[in-house]
Parts: C-alpha cells; structure tokens; sequence
C-alpha cells in the first residue's frame, strides 16, 4: 500500500489549479490538434505535490461538512467513478494519478460489497436517471483505455465481489505493445489484445462501450474526424465481439471536451449514454450524453475513496475551471493530446 510522505503530506491544489498548463489546441491541415510543446510540460511528484495534495484534502473535508447542511445533498443520485490501470507503480511513475494499486482496489471493491451500494452499468443507469428510479447507494464501476490489467486483475476482483463493471476501450489501441502516450520503461500495463477483449465479454458481467479509434480529444477534430471516431470504433466492437454497443465515454472528457454537438451524433450514431471525466454525482433528468463520473487512483486510501464517494470532492472541478479558465481538458490531456491509437 502506498505511504504517502509523513512531511510533505499536504495535495495538488494550487498546483492542480493553476500550474497545470493551458490548453493550447490549434488546427492542423487536416483539423487535428495540435499543441504547443512550450505549453506543456509535465508535473512531478515531489514535497510540493503532496503539499498540495492535502491543501485539497482539507478544504474538500470543509465543503463537505458545509454540503451535509444544504437541501440538495439528501437527494439520490449516481456515482459513477472510473479507473485506469490496476497495477502497482511509484506516484512517481504516475503523476496523473490514472493508476490504482492492487491491493487498494481489492479493499475499495470489499468496502463497495460490504457496504450496501447497488451496482449499475453505464446503461442500467441512464435508464434509472432518465425514469427518476434512483436506488439508495446506486454506484457504477467504470474503467477507461483498455488496459490488460482488467482482465488480468481487476475481473478477477470484481467477480469474486459480483459487482458488474464498464469497460471503455479505445479501439485502435488493441493488440499494440503499449498504449501511445505510455512512456517505454514504464510498468503500466499494456492494451487488450482482440481474443482477451472477446473472452472477457463472454466470461464476466462486463458491459463494453467506445472511448473512441484513437483517443483523440474529439472537440478538436473535424466533422468528418468525429463521426469516424465515434461510428467506426462501435462498429469494430460489435462485429468483433458480436454484441451491441450503445455507451461511450469521451477521451479526456474535461470541460468542453462534449459540446452538445457532440451529444446530437452520439445519439445519431446509436449510443444511449456518454461518461465524461468530470467530478461529481448524476442526479434524476442528468443528460445522458455527459454523465460525470468520480476519478480514482493511487492516492485514494480508502478514507478519501469514502469521502470522493459522499461528494467531498465534487467541488474541485467547478473551481479549477473558473479558476484556470482552462475548459478544454485535464492535466491527461497535456500529457497524451499529441499521441494517438494508430
């Protein structure tokens, strides 16, 4: 289990708000994105990363103390939160924190199980916002990318609990070595290969959705680029695997990473619900087509996984955005914007 530092433990904050850098898309020939290295530049672990780290911790424990009190926090609602890669790495490996330790998310899955939550899939819950049948505790399980770590850790965990999960796959991704934007020497695990994606379908209550072709930030791209992205890669799923596909979820999926044309094809091109990345809970007549969901990771022991899933930290996206003015992503999206699935 990750320690956090017994000094320096205090969390992204200032950093998470207003040195991460700006977005600074621009159109090539083709209307792709592309950004400016000058602009971007990564963030390391260091004493003023967990500084910042547990700054956010301790006004997230504020908001919620003030949110107990507020008529609107009694109201039922969705959590749906999203991994990455369950796979043991050094913050320092991770920055963006998208990784989850092993052992981390066997004990947050146990807590789920033990702890009377109703399990959805992506689908099961658009349906349950859009009729306002929201269960108590209704929570859904969702893992972005495609990493070989959920067939070959996390399914195995989330059987043994019987809780039901989402896979988001970006398709050009499968049967590659390595994800695009994962550096060469590092442990993240690789993608799924095609047979690995088609024997954890039929072997596991999993319900499969689109995370694009190429992970590509689909606001950047052209007409003709977003319908390809979003049409081919659910097309390749469902002949592949022979089974409907109707949920998605946007690559990145910051701040204006979904405009409502986005929402209008998606509907289009026969999806019923789209996830974003940013934070916070779906309440009844949410709009299918940008769900938020709860991000998890390395840093979240399971008294932060406990309070992210009250709503402590719903806050921190709404703030960063007026703060930053930065509506185009999150810090990912500086890091693997210029990288793609071929």
């Amino acid at each position: 289990m990750l320690k956090e530092p017994s000094v320096w433990g205090w969390i992204n904050f200032v950093e998470f708000l207003l040195s991460s850098p700006r977005h600074d898309h621009r159109m090539n020939g083709e209307g792709s994105a592309t950004r400016s290295p000058a602009k971007v530049r990564a963030r390391t672990v260091g004493p003023l990363y967990w500084l910042w780290l547990w700054v956010i911790d301790l006004v997230s424990l504020g908001w919620f103390a003030l949110r107990t009190m507020l008529p609107f926090a009694a109201r039922p609602d969705i959590r749906i939160l999203v991994y990455h890669d369950i796979v043991d790495l050094v913050p320092e490996e991770d920055p963006l924190r998208i990784s989850t330790p092993i052992a981390l998310f066997e004990q947050q899955m146990r807590f789920l199980r033990h702890g009377g939550y109703c399990f959805l899939s992506v689908a099961e819950a658009a349906e349950r916002l859009s009729s306002r049948d929201i269960p108590p505790r209704a929570v859904v399980v969702t893992f972005d990318d495609g990493h070989a770590s959920f067939l070959e850790t996390a399914a195995p965990i989330l059987k043994r609990y019987e809780i039901p999960a989402t896979l988001f796959v970006a398709v050009g991704c499968l049967g590659q070595t390595r994800l695009p934007w994962v550096p060469e020497k590092s442990h993240f695990s690789p993608p799924l290969q095609w047979e690995q994606l088609a024997a954890l379908s039929s072997s596991y209550a999993v319900e499969i959705g689109s995370h694009t072709m190429t992970h590509r930030a689909l606001h950047a791209l052209s007409a003709a680029e977003q319908v390809m992205e979003i049409a081919a890669s659910r097309r390749s799923l469902e002949e592949r695997l022979k089974r409907p596909v109707h949920v998605f979820a946007y690559p990145f999926g910051g701040w204006d990473t979904f405009p409502s044309p986005l929402h209008d094809l998606l509907r289009r091109q026969g999806y019923r619900a789209a996830c974003t990345n940013v934070m916070g809970a779906n309440r009844a007549r949410a709009n299918p087509m940008a769900l938020r969901r709860v991000r998890i990771g390395w840093c979240d022991t399971l008294w932060r996984f406990r309070l992210k899933l009250a709503g402590a930290y719903d806050w921190s996206d709404g703030l960063r955005r007026l703060v930053t003015c930065d509506r185009s992503g999150l810090d990912e999206s500086a890091v693997m914007g210029k990288v793609r699935c071929t």
